[in-house]
């Protein structure tokens, strides 16, 4: 237990990087989830947006109809017919689009050859083109009717058109569970997870094997009553307290934050986004375990965990979605194992019925993440048996103990 109080000693003494780390990602978070919707909701309800309707022309049963419609579908806003005051109206948006019919329209649109109406609307909106679309499709009934029996008067087109323009097909939204759906907040938070994981572990493992491999200690330690396995036994248990840590407390933080936001969710499925999370630490652990033969000072070491944490995070789909990267960026990222933790946490949050078929891909994930772990591990005691052997092996190691 030497080795391990030891470690946890020169962990103390590295802390305050870890909780800069810590406090950056936790702040971060905290600022992205005040901008998500507390609550997922799958109910639809029509959007009714405000119009206004200037119409310079005489009142018809055809432009009443219009109106009529119009009023069922959005809010009306009335506005005087100035220049100022609409462009105010517009400009504050007071409304979302403005309709113009112009002197003479009835008319035109009787004998056939109708003019132009003027619309004036907030640009990319989709209310206003929806509103538009609205007044298109009213225009276009009467057109149809009044072409397809010239007998009929307005009043009776108005009425046809709007009858028609009244019919809905009713639709029934059928749900295979009871719960909610993952968050987009939650989801997004295991994504950007893995980061954190990968450059905490990779700090907190790192400092320790690197003070421990300084020339002078280890001949010390070669000379200790300490065998060999009791050293290896110690470095053991601190890796698999610090990752059980790292992942605890990184994964109980973006549940108690997206809280809120997982009211109804299934249980089940977060606790598949929990275990995804862990079998990661893994391959954070493993991924320390090699690179400590490679790091010998601090510098070093800071410039090696942000630089492969960030290039992993996006080369796998932690920071931009995998659907977003082209296809030889998503080719490559199938080599890594962040790929296969982004692909368990999409394949998790889009499930809606667990069966056998359903978990298949997440199965497949969590072992391709063992197996990342697994392999890495083995080259990482390939690599530290041939260093142990090696004279440089003893060389200049320097550590913040000897600043």
């Amino acid at each position: 237990m030497k080795v391990f109080k030891a470690s946890l000693l020169i962990l103390k003494r590295r802390a305050v990087q870890v909780i800069v780390y810590l406090s950056m990602f936790t702040a971060m978070f905290i600022i992205i989830a005040s901008f998500y919707s507390e609550q997922v909701s799958t109910d639809f309800s029509a959007v009714r947006p405000a119009f206004t309707v200037i119409n310079r022309d005489k009142d018809t049963p055809l432009t009443e109809g219009l109106m009529e419609f119009l009023r069922d579908k959005g809010t009306e806003h009335v506005l005087p017919d100035e220049k100022q005051e609409l462009q105010d109206a517009a400009f504050y948006h007071a409304t979302e689009y403005i309709l113009i019919i112009p002197e003479g329209f009835d008319e035109s649109v009787w004998s056939g050859n109708p003019l132009s109406l003027e619309a004036a609307s907030i640009p990319g909106t989709g209310k206003s083109y929806y509103i538009d679309s609205l007044a298109n499709q009213y225009w276009s009934f009467v057109d149809a009717y009044h072409k397809a029996d010239s007998s009929l008067d307005r009043k009776a087109v108005s009425r046809m058109t709007l009858e028609a323009l009244s019919l809905e097909s009713s639709a029934e939204t059928l749900r295979q569970t009871n719960s909610q759906p993952i968050s987009d907040l939650y989801e997004s938070y295991n994504r950007v997870q893995s980061y954190i994981l990968m450059v905490v572990t990779l700090l907190c493992v790192t400092s320790i094997t690197m003070s421990f491999r300084r020339p002078d200690l280890r001949m010390r330690n070669l000379c200790a009553p300490t065998t060999t396995r009791q050293k290896n036994l110690g470095l053991f248990l601190y890796c698999s307290l610090v990752g059980f840590v790292v992942w605890l407390s990184t994964s109980l933080l973006g549940y108690l934050v997206s809280l809120p936001s997982l009211a109804g969710a299934d249980g089940r499925l977060v606790a598949l986004l929990f275990a995804n999370s862990f079998l990661y630490t893994f391959v954070a652990l493993s991924i320390a375990m090699l690179l400590n033969y490679f790091i010998s000072n601090p510098n070093t070491q800071n410039a090696i965990a942000n630089f492969l944490s960030l290039a992993l995070s996006f080369l796998g789909g932690a920071f931009v979605p995998l659907e977003f990267l082209s296809e030889g960026l998503r080719t490559v990222s199938r080599f890594t194992p962040v790929y296969w933790y982004s692909e368990a946490v999409s394949d998790i949050c889009n499930l809606t019925l667990l069966n056998k078929e359903t978990l298949a891909p997440i199965w497949r994930s969590f072992a391709m993440e063992l197996g990342f772990a697994a392999a890495i591990l083995c080259v990482a005691l390939a690599v530290g048996k041939t260093k142990n052997k090696a004279e440089s092996s003893f060389g200049s190691t320097r550590t913040e103990l000897e600043m």
